[in-house]
């Protein structure tokens, strides 16, 4: 039915490239189809940093959830001189490690996974924390000192999830700071995911970052190195 809506079609959406819906991976195959501007751009500069970064590469995790991107962690474990990890993500590794978190918010399905990470020593988690309600809502400024550290000298940086709650300012400078410590690097910058490109965008730092991501969950199955449904259903094709 919606492929006799239109002659021709043309994906355009990378942020839902990891989604099996009709629209995204059949139609494809009903009509003429073709890539849209702004995903090849998302394509070119994501494969740049999965297959062709340069070193040293940070990344930086945040947001709710671990679990999400624990498929990220995995593949750049290897590759990455740190891995900072903050927001309550990083309270799944604080308590896998035995560590009080009082009321934070973590992932009890995540600790025995987050456990495997703890030996790697790239793996660099927060010292403090700035706490509300007996709840890690933001990273403490020895936190924010140590991985604005690690930023230095990085040739390559990918940042998904914010490291707070940035949406109350109470608890957005660890997330600030960042945001403004790497585009004041020299390198090749992405970011991702609908938090941390609205807290990019709304402090007008969006122009200053190399790249910024439409996609979140896609933009994290891509680096995880899983093929995309969306992106194969195009593929078929050529």
């Amino acid at each position: 039915t919606l492929a006799q809506l239109g002659e021709i079609y043309i994906n355009d959406a990378f942020s839902v490239c990891h989604r099996t819906n009709p629209s995204v991976t059949l139609l494809p195959t009903l009509m003429p189809s073709y890539a849209g501007l702004l995903l090849e751009r998302d394509i070119k500069s994501l494969t740049r940093v999965f297959e062709g970064h340069e070193k040293p590469l940070v990344l930086i995790i945040g947001g709710a959830k671990a679990s999400d991107k624990i498929g990220v962690v995995e593949h750049f474990l290897p590759k990455a001189s740190s891995i900072l990890v903050g927001g309550a993500a990083a309270n799944t590794f604080l308590k896998a490690r035995g560590e009080n978190i009082k009321k934070s918010h973590y992932e009890p399905n995540m600790l025995s996974v987050a456990q495997s990470l703890l030996h790697h020593h790239n793996i660099i988690l927060p010292l403090d924390f700035v706490e509300h309600e007996e709840q890690f809502l933001d990273l403490g400024d020895q936190t924010i000192k140590l991985f604005k550290k690690h930023l230095k000298g990085a040739k390559t940086i990918i940042w998904s999830g914010p490291l707070g709650l940035f949406e109350d300012k109470r608890f957005a400078k660890a997330s600030k700071t960042l945001a403004k410590a790497i585009v004041k690097t020299k390198a090749f910058s992405l970011a991702g995911g609908g938090q941390t490109t609205q807290l990019i965008i709304k402090m007008k730092l969006g122009h200053q970052f190399s790249f910024l991501s439409t996609g979140g969950g896609a933009m994290l199955d891509f680096l995880a190195g899983k093929k995309l449904p969306g992106i194969e259903a195009l593929k078929e094709l050529t």
